[in-house]
């Protein structure tokens, strides 16, 4: 090679073997600083596509986790309940049996009447009152809503929102709504197709713009009122399908097949057998024995199934507990920088920048020793 004092061409090769170098150990270093093997699409794509899938499927894992989770304490705030009725059923039961034995007279039985029909009406108080997130668990109804495709954009426009709040009785209603506007009040009608009307007088503000709630506590609906006019009153389109379900559906998957209904029949006193019974009488109270067995027995039925079902839960949670685990580490394997692998690649490099440098210097004297050929 000859020796020129134009081109230094031994600095050049040697600034990029320190380019090189450089851009090798700021790779290593955003590698360590931010903990991932991958820090571009270029390092690895296929690792990433696939690390991002299995990282997607870890979020939802954990999601289902919590549902898991959700779902046990729905399930045992419906057993703490069940366990109450069961508790009152027993209660009735004694005091059906002491009331048809022949020992006691109509005037006790009359006494012992009082209590069992004050039971009967708190069989119906703890169903009523059994709610998770504001969802009644013990009346035979889950997951009640409302059809909004039914109703239409007018109730929406109007400032209505439409909420089921209880027990409607069978699978689907449909409903009309309409508002009367008088003096300082407004009357608010929902009449159920081919069944009963229900009404809700309010005063309304100065402003004739109302915001609160409206609950029709019979019909099971309450209305959600935001910048309701009154003036204004609802719109055409006021009708809508409110749909009862009888499955509670949680889900304990990342896909959306992968879900478990529960189902909870209703356990009031109606729906167990015991509304109508009556121990004034030593007949009423032997009919009324008769009749809480059943009861009883429908109880124990609906806990043996919720218990079936948390026990399910159980091992659902230890299923996605481990998936999790295994999925983690192999995201872990793609993804996750091996640090002193990486750190040992960082150190060469950083040797490699100095040597670098070096000779980068030693290249810039080079030109500098032709000169004392010119002297």
């Amino acid at each position: 090679m000859p020796l020129t004092g134009t081109t230094n061409t031994s600095a050049n090769t040697a600034l990029r073997y320190l380019s090189q170098n450089s851009v090798s150990a700021s790779n290593s270093m955003a590698k360590l600083a931010s903990g991932s093997r991958i820090v571009r699409a270029s390092d690895d794509a296929a690792s990433l596509a696939v690390g991002t899938k299995l990282k997607a499927d870890v979020t939802a894992l954990k999601q289902a986790q919590v549902n898991v989770n959700q779902a046990s304490s729905v399930l045992q705030v419906a057993d703490g309940g069940m366990s109450q009725i069961g508790d009152i059923l027993q209660r009735m039961k004694a005091l059906s049996v002491q009331s048809s034995s022949g020992s006691v007279t109509d005037t006790e039985r009359a006494y012992l009447n009082e209590e069992f029909t004050q039971l009967k009406s708190q069989v119906n108080d703890t169903a009523d009152q059994t709610k998770f997130n504001g969802q009644t668990l013990l009346k035979g109804a889950f997951q009640s809503k409302v059809d909004v495709a039914t109703a239409g954009g007018d109730l929406a426009t109007s400032g209505v929102g439409v909420k089921v709040t209880g027990d409607l009785g069978g699978t689907s209603k449909e409903y009309a709504l309409t508002y009367t506007d008088g003096t300082g009040e407004g009357t608010f009608t929902l009449t159920e197709t081919g069944g009963a009307t229900h009404e809700v007088t309010i005063a309304k503000p100065a402003n004739d713009v109302i915001d609160g709630t409206i609950n029709f506590a019979e019909a099971g609906i309450s209305l959600s009122l935001n910048n309701f006019v009154g003036a204004t009153g609802v719109g055409a389109a006021n009708t809508f399908t409110a749909t009862q379900q009888s499955n509670m559906s949680f889900q304990v998957g990342t896909a959306s097949t992968e879900s478990l209904s529960v189902s909870i029949d209703a356990l009031d006193a109606t729906a167990l057998g015991i509304g109508g019974d009556d121990i004034g009488t030593a007949a009423g109270a032997a009919t009324a024995s008769d009749n809480i067995d059943t009861a009883i027995g429908s109880v124990n039925a609906a806990r043996a199934n919720v218990g079936a079902t948390m026990s399910r839960l159980d091992f659902i949670g230890a299923n996605l507990s481990t998936s999790v685990e295994n999925l983690d580490a192999a995201r872990s394997t793609l993804m996750d920088v091996d640090v002193a692998a990486e750190m040992s690649k960082f150190s060469s490099k950083q040797v490699m920048m100095q040597a670098s440098v070096a000779m980068l210097a030693q290249a810039n004297q080079m030109p500098q020793q032709l000169m004392r050929l010119l002297n």
